[in-house]
């Protein structure tokens, strides 16, 4: 084959590239998505009696805030670190590490505080059901997120996935605090904040196996 065919060969098999849409329009579009499907989720589940009463304790509060911080900022990492050149900024992909581990802080700070105090903190039981909850809120948006992420080129396929898996995991954990109905403290550490980190650590798991192999956007 001549010089002039290999150098033309290439462009002739290419594909067509359609450009990303901006990364604000994308988690704008995925946040929306994760809204809907907690709302569904809460609609065949229910949602605790005393959901009301429970909005409006400041610390049920400040959780809430610390997951929607976590889940967005997630977000933001798993589309940023997914466009190549742009894994780089340590910011994005440290950030919502530090939401999660700020939940997980937080939620050990009100079982110390109620053990502190002899306030009941809950005995040590297994609650799968909470961990099926936060999968029942999370899938949805998990998928989505994914997918969105795969159609770039994400160079750092663990961070991809581990910050992906986050996001959702944090707006599933929302979910189960919303609609699971027991608030003690002990409960509320062991099952629904302290498997995000371990919902994060599966997704490295997974980002590279799925995402080490994608195709590439301009």
């Amino acid at each position: 084959m001549r010089t002039e065919e290999l150098i033309q060969a290439p462009a002739t098999d290419a594909q067509p590239v359609r450009r990303l849409r901006p990364v604000a329009v994308r988690v704008v579009g995925w946040a929306v998505l994760a809204t809907v499907s907690l709302i569904v989720v809460m609609m065949i589940m229910g949602v605790r009696r005393d959901l009301d009463d429970a909005l409006d304790h400041a610390d049920f509060a400040f959780e809430l805030a610390l997951l929607i911080v976590t889940a967005m900022s997630a977000a933001v990492g798993a589309l940023v670190v997914s466009i190549p050149g742009a894994e780089q900024r340590a910011l994005v992909r440290w950030a919502p590490i530090v939401g999660a581990l700020a939940c997980v802080v937080w939620a050990a700070g009100e079982l110390a505080m109620a053990f502190a105090s002899g306030a009941p903190i809950g005995r040590l039981t297994f609650a799968w059901h909470c961990v099926y909850k936060t999968a029942s809120v999370a899938a949805v948006p998990g998928v989505a997120l994914f997918l969105m992420v795969r159609h770039a080129a994400p160079l750092r396929a663990a961070w991809a996935g581990l910050l992906a898996v986050l996001a959702t995991a944090a707006v599933g954990v929302l979910g189960a605090n919303t609609i699971c109905p027991n608030d003690r403290p002990l409960h509320m550490l062991l099952w629904h904040v302290a498997p995000l980190m371990l919902f994060a650590a599966l997704g490295a798991a997974l980002g590279s196996w799925l995402l080490r192999s994608t195709p590439r956007r301009r």
